[in-house]
């Protein structure tokens, strides 16, 4: 199972930036298949988000926005493969958040 999700972010936001890097890492973890989308090449989605970014964005799973943080998303994507009866199991809280 992979957990699809749309990153709407625009160049020159430094929140972006960290959760492209959040994204990166926990990619290591967790079977993502992320798209980056420019909000600033679809005037629509600009008027939408403009004041949101970043956005993570996984149809009838979960919506994220603005200040993103590492646990929020964790507990997130845990809960999703959880509900899937996935054969993957989140990461055992005894790891390290560098593992």
């Amino acid at each position: 199972m992979t957990i699809s999700i749309k990153f709407y972010t625009k160049p020159k936001c430094s929140l972006c930036d960290e959760v492209r890097i959040l994204l990166n890492q926990l990619r290591k973890r967790y079977p993502l298949d992320v798209e980056e989308v420019n909000i600033l090449d679809d005037p629509i989605l600009y008027e939408r988000y403009k004041y949101e970014i970043p956005v993570l964005l996984s149809p009838n799973l979960f919506h994220l926005q603005g200040k993103i943080d590492r646990k929020t998303l964790k507990e997130k994507l845990d809960r999703i493969i959880i509900n899937t009866d996935s054969p993957l199991t989140p990461p055992s809280p005894h790891q390290r958040e560098g593992e």
